[in-house]
Formats: C-alpha cells, sequence, structure tokens
C-alpha cells in the first residue's frame, strides 16, 4: 500500500514540538534583553543589545522552520519504498561522486556513523516522496540549483 509520503512520524513530531518549546522560551529572554534602553548606556550595553537582535533573529528562522515542518501531517505506517521522516537514503552527488548514507530526521536521530538531513532542508524537501534512481534538484544557500541521485532507500 502507498499513500502520501510528505509526512511526519508521530515521534518526529513530538521531539520536534519540544525542540520548538525550547526555542519559544529561549526567545522570550533573547526579547528581554532587547528591550533596554537601546540609545542609553555605554558601547558595552548598545552591543549586548545588538548581540540580542541578532540572537532574537536567529530563533525566529529557527522557529519558523520548525512550525512548517509540524505543519506536515502525521505519517501513516505503509509508504512503500519512496523516502519519509526517519528512512536511511544513499545519495549520490554528481556522476562521479560515491554514494553516501544519511538519515532523513532530525539531529536527535543521528547515530555515530550517519549524517543527518532535516526534512525542513531544500534537500530534504526534495528528498521527500523520492524513490531509488530519481535525479532530484533543490537550490543551495548559494542560490545555485543542485542535484542529486537517490540511489537507495530504507523505510
Amino acid at each position: 500500500m502507498t499513500t502520501s509520503t510528505t509526512t511526519l512520524p508521530d515521534t518526529a513530531r513530538a521531539a520536534l514540538q519540544s525542540r520548538l518549546d525550547g526555542l519559544l522560551t529561549q526567545r522570550v529572554v533573547a526579547f528581554a534583553e532587547t528591550t533596554s534602553s537601546g540609545a542609553t548606556g555605554d558601547a558595552a550595553d548598545r552591543a549586548g543589545n545588538v548581540e540580542a537582535i541578532i540572537r532574537l533573529e536567529d530563533l525566529d528562522a529557527r522557529i519558523a522552520g520548525l512550525r512548517d515542518t509540524l505543519n506536515l501531517p502525521s505519517a501513516p505506517r505503509a509508504v512503500g519504498d519512496a523516502v519519509q521522516v526517519g528512512s536511511r537514503v544513499t545519495i549520490r552527488f554528481g556522476s562521479e561522486a560515491e554514494p553516501e548514507p544519511f538519515l532523513l530526521g532530525l539531529l536527535e536521530e543521528a547515530g555515530g556513523s550517519v549524517e543527518v538531513i532535516t526534512p525542513a532542508s531544500p534537500l530534504g524537501k526534495a528528498l521527500l516522496g523520492a524513490r531509488s534512481g530519481d535525479e532530484v534538484a533543490y537550490r543551495a544557500a548559494s542560490g545555485a540549483t543542485l542535484h542529486a541521485t537517490l540511489v537507495d532507500v530504507e523505510v
């Protein structure tokens, strides 16, 4: 039975929600640090305020990414051989490169021997629903479009 593959397993959803709760708590602290008097105080006070604003922007981006991921529906159990959150995948970057193993999931799920691709990353989004032999395209942070071939999927 094959069903929708753009889903999120319950264990991954719980881990993401826990991470989101922690980031929201950190955001409250960072926001409090940005509401200091601003123009008053010495240069060190103003520098601390700038650092808090930068940290607040970083937290906001991470929170938005987690909220986007949490908006995925819960995962059904049977998905065939398509990539889903929690799949172990083997990917070839470039035609002559050696295939590399990855886990499509949360950083907390990583084992010592495999790197993690998060489902909210550009490559992670491109891999969701792909099957062995598929070539996926994704946009790197630099704006370049990159390609990878999905060699194998273990659901």
